[in-house]
């Protein structure tokens, strides 16, 4: 018997082909795809993330590492060594820690480890230190919930807690020992 090859038969060999290449690209499809851009985290290190209100910075961060969500609402910050909040676009202070999580939309913030904030262009020099800091920017207000050591000019207190709005000025403190100066 001699094998002929027909129209016909040529005709289903090539779409019986065919059908084989779409199911095996059906059934490998999906493999190996890339997440698509926007849903990944994005990590960074030695770097700067500056946050603008308006046209005038908010504030500015120096850090060894950090990593923002997929939308860049949030960001973790590892190493901050100079970080600089500003008030009507000037420098007003300054602060570093270990770590700090920062909301970028609403410019609110936490930083934790050992943390130090010093206050720019006051008349004395103000300082406190620490280990969780809590910054809300609407109401420029910072809270020191841990027990932290405050320094203004030459007088150093040791305090429980405290509370403090650089709009207005208002400092609540629980738990003060120390010395002050008159």
């Amino acid at each position: 018997m001699k094998f002929r090859l027909t129209w016909k038969r040529a005709g289903i060999a090539i779409l019986t082909a065919f059908a084989l290449y779409v199911i095996a690209g059906i059934l490998l499809s999906g493999r190996d795809i890339p997440a698509p851009p926007g849903s990944v985290p994005v990590t960074m290190g030695k770097g700067q993330v500056t946050a603008h209100h308006m046209k005038t910075k908010s504030w500015e961060l120096s850090y060894d590492r950090a990593q923002t969500s997929p939308d860049g609402a949030l960001a973790e910050i590892d190493g901050i060594h100079n970080g600089i909040l500003y008030r009507k676009g000037k420098p007003y202070m300054r602060i570093s820690a270990v770590h700090v999580s920062a909301n970028t939309m609403s410019d609110d913030f936490t930083a934790t480890g050992k943390v130090s904030i010093e206050e720019l262009g006051a008349k004395e020099k103000r300082s406190f230190e620490t280990d969780l800091v809590q910054w809300i920017n609407l109401t420029h207000t910072l809270t020191l919930p841990h027990v932290s050591v405050v320094r203004t000019g030459k007088d150093v207190l040791t305090i429980k807690s405290a509370t403090v709005n650089f709009q207005t000025g208002q400092i609540h403190v629980t738990g003060i020992s120390g010395k002050l100066h008159a």
